[in-house]
């Protein structure tokens, strides 16, 4: 079974001043990279969806894309409409997602989104939820329904919990919300650190 990754560094960083919020130092190596390390033993092929800086990132990873130009600047949605027309991508059996701004993802994230897969045979997509919120932005799909991301940001819906709903996607529960903590500003990198 192939399960390849992508890992969604593409925002425009509003947050965090504009800049590129996977390149940002969190204890002393850059955001995106914390994440590689929590994922590289999960999966068989890391791909990198970005919007600019594509050199660094391609120092991570050889696959790295930016989001087509028809879709630029619509959030998450453009990262999945953008791949939906991967070639490489389209090879695996399950797609890991996940943002590049979460560096402490649990080791077993992909081990329980599998054990949930093969509970559910007949599901197509996950996402996580841990005691506090939904994760829409981690989640684990078949390749082949990224296609129909496409005709739902065309249709004027941007978020990826609709697109979730839409594609009937299961929750898989996590008990610690420090697996998902994110980091959208200076402030938050600061604090961490």
């Amino acid at each position: 079974m192939k399960i390849y990754a992508l890992i969604l560094s593409g925002g425009q960083g509003k947050r965090v001043g504009g800049t590129d919020k996977g390149l940002l130092p969190l204890r002393g190596k850059p955001l995106i990279d914390h994440v590689i390390g929590r994922i590289r033993q999960q999966v068989d092929h890391i791909a990198i969806s970005a919007n600019r800086n594509l050199e660094a990132y391609a120092e991570r990873s050889p696959h790295v894309f930016a989001d087509a130009r028809q879709w630029q600047h619509l959030g998450p949605l453009a990262a999945l409409c953008t791949a939906a027309n991967d070639l490489q991508l389209a090879k695996a059996d399950w797609l890991l997602i996940v943002s590049c701004d979460m560096p402490e993802l649990p080791p077993d994230l992909v081990a329980r989104f599998l054990e949930m897969a093969r509970r559910t045979p007949l599901c197509n997509a996950f996402y996580v939820e841990t005691p506090v919120r939904p994760q829409y932005s981690i989640m684990f799909i078949r390749p082949q329904i990224l296609q129909s991301a496409i005709p739902y940001l065309y249709s004027g819906m941007r978020t990826l919990r609709g697109w979730l709903q839409q594609q009937r996607a299961r929750v898989v529960h996590f008990d610690s919300d420090g697996d998902f903590v994110n980091y959208n500003t200076p402030e938050e990198l600061q604090q961490s650190e």
